[in-house]
């Protein structure tokens, strides 16, 4: 079936103008992920040559080459073709290369104009060179049309004042290329550049007589001088060609590595193909710690030279070696930061190694034990196999034994042994005397703003400890501030500080920047004014958790509760940081105008709710004073007070019965609160980003969650409260499943009416506005997306907006059955896409059946 244009069939539905794109301007128009989508068929295409296609769709195919993932027959096509432009346009696929890095080299060795145009960043300018070895091997390839000329890309290279881009021509073929660089940068080249570009001009620009030109260049390394005057004098041009392999081979490689001025270091090794590792291993003391982590990040490093280099730069090897193993634990790593090299590859062991024996080795090989836990606290949170075996470890070693967690901490700072040998230690007999080990005084601000060291070792070990209910009355206060501050979160510790003789356990607790929103509700209920001043700044207090703190309202306690002056004068300093509630129940009638210079109390409803709070706290005349004198807004734009609200207080106020007014705003405000409100309301949006969703709105979120269950919600509604921070995780995840159904109003209307969403589909062409709505369509099972490729239209619009993993396999057996048999269909199916107007299974149906391809039962 043929498609053709089509009016629709919706009464109202008219889709948005689209003008499709000529194939000429594809490749300006298209980004790299509209082209990975467009062309979707090509990657999961099993034809196995694409010569044919390549050959007489080259223009279709152009943003593809350019842009989108490509079958590897498609690229090989190319390569073997070897049409500069179509190579080039590989080189510029970044998409492709990130896949394949394999092709840089390939492309590189083309030599072409076009590749080399975008190897070394002469086209676009947002364009970047590629690393030195592939300007160095297109450069050495050079050849074919492009490169000669005013236009050519000898010509642009050497316009370049770059001496990075101008060094990767020394074996350029060109004329005058070699010879020019030599001449421009020489001086800063290497033994090995100088020597390869002599020999290319000697090879390719002038023979003996042009190299009789450099000779007593001033730039000539003396090495290099000798060589020259050698080959001058005797005719023989071995002498240099020899000395040039010796140079770009690992004798002058370790020259260039021992060369701590350059910042080429690395690239240039990048441009051995093999290293003969016994000679670097005779440098080892020599190379700086650049040196030795470029050579050990090389994939062909093994791992004895490895191991010689960690004896030297213990930190550098560890952080950039190629790969790391267990049999470097018994390698004493070099430098003046030895333990943190062991930290690393322990963390690296564990994260990269195999574990269950990663996790033994880092417990009973790696040493020292102080790094080794460090170590294990990154990343935070203790997750995997090794933090289960150390929890078994500190259980049976330590348990609640005091003693024996004291003399493990004793120990600690000078232990040399492994975590293991550390915890098998027996403790010395008898009650220790003293304080804790280790021990200081407790912080004045009763925080730890960092921990390291033997500090950070011992908390990694607490962290795994079972409990901490008799170590706690032991410990000095600075690791009280470490555990509480720092540790891993425990809902018990709340107990222990309640429970605990000194107070300051308490304070230390509630200092804790990562203190999570179920504590605060716990700790909020003592109404302690110092206590709650430290939960107001913790990030995890909820919107309605902050407006509690600062209204001064008690749980338990009589009459108000007083703000803490000390918050409430380092509030008033705060510019940023507020939330939409904060001001809506202040207590404090200065801090509550600062917070409003600084934030919007959005929406009518919580703007009154702020003035009946103030009116029943402070009376009516402060309400006046608001009005009258209302805070200019210094971080947003609006006004503080809404138009609505001041006319409607304005008015309220304007009586003689005061306590008829409070009343009746009471009133207003206990409606607008009401869950019925709420639930009203939220079905009448059309949009998640609408205002409702940005109030500082106190919602009723159990039961939104028993309506819901009820009666399900709008997918409008569900996303908008999704993206309430204290939207509970159980409606959220509803919002998740149930998808972004924002659809025009005509589509809607159509469905209301009675047309299915296949109906829609094939009723008119689909437009942008449209594609959350088909993805909620399949979520809820009312489309499938083997229907979208049958009905959806016009097909190049359906890849545009979805070729991705969703189509990938439906798609994948249309292609396979349709365009696969026959190059001849796959080149009629590019050439009409750009102005098909059906579906994409009637493109590719129509593509195969004019073709010839027989399609088997249930394709057709």
């Amino acid at each position: 079936m043929t498609g053709g244009r089509r009016s629709s069939t919706l009464p109202g539905f008219v889709p948005l103008a689209f003008t499709e794109p000529a194939i000429d301007t594809w490749p300006y128009r298209l980004g790299p992920q509209e082209s990975e989508r467009l062309f979707l068929p090509l990657l999961v295409s099993a034809l196995p040559d694409w010569t044919h296609p390549l050959a007489s769709a080259a223009d279709v195919l152009r943003p593809a080459l350019a842009g989108a993932p490509l079958p590897g027959a498609l690229v090989e096509a190319v390569l073997a073709a070897g049409e500069p432009a179509q190579l080039g346009l590989l080189a510029a696929n970044q998409r492709l290369l990130s896949d394949r890095p394999d092709l840089r080299d390939r492309l590189a060795a083309t030599g072409c104009a076009p590749v080399a145009r975008v190897i070394l960043g002469l086209g676009h300018a947002r364009e970047t060179a590629w690393p030195l070895r592939a300007r160095r091997r297109v450069l050495d390839c050079a050849g074919g049309a492009g490169w000669a000329g005013p236009e050519g890309v000898a010509t642009a290279l050497l316009a370049m004042s770059d001496p990075g881009l101008l060094r990767a021509a020394v074996g350029c073929p060109v004329a005058g290329v070699a010879r020019g660089v030599l001449v421009a940068v020489g001086g800063g080249l290497t033994r090995a550049e100088q020597l390869r570009g002599l020999l290319t001009v000697h090879d390719h620009d002038g023979g003996p007589a042009a190299l009789r030109l450099l000779d007593g260049a001033s730039w000539l390394r003396p090495v290099v001088a000798e060589v020259v005057r050698d080959v001058l004098a005797t005719g023989d041009a071995g002498a240099l060609r020899k000395a040039a392999e010796v140079a770009e081979g690992t004798d002058g490689l370790v020259e260039e590595l021992l060369d701590t001025g350059s910042a080429e270091r690395e690239e240039l090794l990048g441009l051995r193909d093999e290293v003969d590792w016994a000679l670097v291993a005779a440098w080892t003391e020599a190379f700086d710690e650049v040196a030795a982590g470029a050579l050990v990040a090389r994939a062909d490093c093994p791992g004895w030279a490895r191991d010689e280099l960690y004896r030297v730069h213990g930190v550098a090897v560890a952080e950039r070696a190629a790969r790391v193993d267990v049999g470097m634990f018994a390698v004493a790593p070099g430098g003046a930061r030895a333990a943190k090299a062991v930290g690393v590859v322990a963390r690296r062991v564990l994260d990269e190694g195999p574990g269950d024996s990663a996790v033994v080795a880092v417990l009973e090989a790696a040493r020292p034990a102080v790094a080794v836990l460090e170590a294990l606290r990154q990343p935070s949170g203790g997750a995997g196999p090794v933090w289960a075996s150390l929890a078994s470890l500190v259980a049976e070693r330590l348990g609640e034994d005091v003693e024996a967690w004291r003399a493990v901490r004793a120990r600690l700072p000078r232990f040399a042994g492994t975590v293991a040998e550390l915890l098998h230690q027996a403790p010395p007999a008898g009650k220790q005397a003293g304080g804790w080990p280790g021990g200081s005084a407790m912080p004045e601000s009763e925080r730890s703003t960092t921990v390291t060291g033997a500090r950070s070792a011992f908390l990694t070990l607490l962290d795994a400890a079972p409990a901490h209910d008799a170590l706690l009355p032991h410990l000095d206060g600075r690791t009280v501030c470490d555990l509480f501050g720092h540790g891993r979160w425990r809902p018990e510790w709340i107990d222990l500080a309640l429970s605990s003789p000194d107070p300051r356990h308490l304070r230390v607790l509630t200092n804790r920047g990562s203190l999570p929103a179920a504590a605060i509700d716990v700790l909020m209920r003592l109404d302690d004014p110092a206590v709650n001043a430290r939960l107001f700044v913790r990030t995890a207090a909820t919107a309605p958790q902050r407006e509690r703190l600062l209204s001064g309202r008690p749980f338990n306690a009589p009459g108000p509760l007083p703000l803490d002056p000390e918050m409430v004068k380092e509030l008033s300093r705060r510019a940023a940081g507020w939330r939409g509630r904060d001001a809506v129940d202040c207590a404090d009638l200065e801090l509550q105008r600062h917070i409003l210079r600084h934030v919007r109390v959005r929406g009518i409803v919580p703007q009154l709710r702020m003035m009946l709070n103030l009116w029943e706290r402070h009376g009516a005349d402060q309400v006046t004073n608001l009005l009258d004198d209302e805070p200019q807004a210094i971080a947003h734009t609006r006004k503080v007070i809404r138009r609505e609200v001041r006319a409607y207080l304005t008015k309220l106020l304007a009586g003689r019965d005061r306590e008829a007014a409070l009343a009746k705003l009471r009133a207003r405000v206990t409606e607008g609160e009401t869950v019925q409100w709420q639930i009203a309301a939220l079905r009448e949006q059309d949009h998640s980003g609408n205002e409702l969703f940005k109030e500082a709105q106190l919602w009723h979120w159990a039961d939104l969650m028993a309506e819901h269950a009820r009666d399900p919600l709008p997918g409008v509604a569900l996303n908008g409260l999704a993206k309430i921070p204290e939207c509970p995780d159980e409606l959220r995840a509803q919002a998740a499943l149930h998808g972004y159904d924002q659809a025009p109003r005509e589509v809607l209307d159509a469905l209301a009416a009675g047309t299915t969403p296949r109906e829609l589909l094939r009723g008119g062409s689909i437009d942008y506005d449209v594609v959350t709505w088909v993805h909620q369509a399949t979520k809820t099972g009312q489309l499938t997306w083997d229907e979208v490729l049958e009905s959806a239209r016009p097909a190049l619009r359906v890849l545009m907006l979805w070729g991705g993993e969703r189509l990938r396999d439906p798609l994948t057996s249309l292609v396979r059955a349709c365009l696969d048999p026959a190059p001849e269909a796959w080149v009629l199916a590019l050439r009409m896409l750009p102005d098909f107007t059906g579906s994409v299974a009637e493109l590719l149906r129509t593509a195969a059946t004019a073709t010839g391809v027989v399609l088997a039962h249930g394709t057709e």
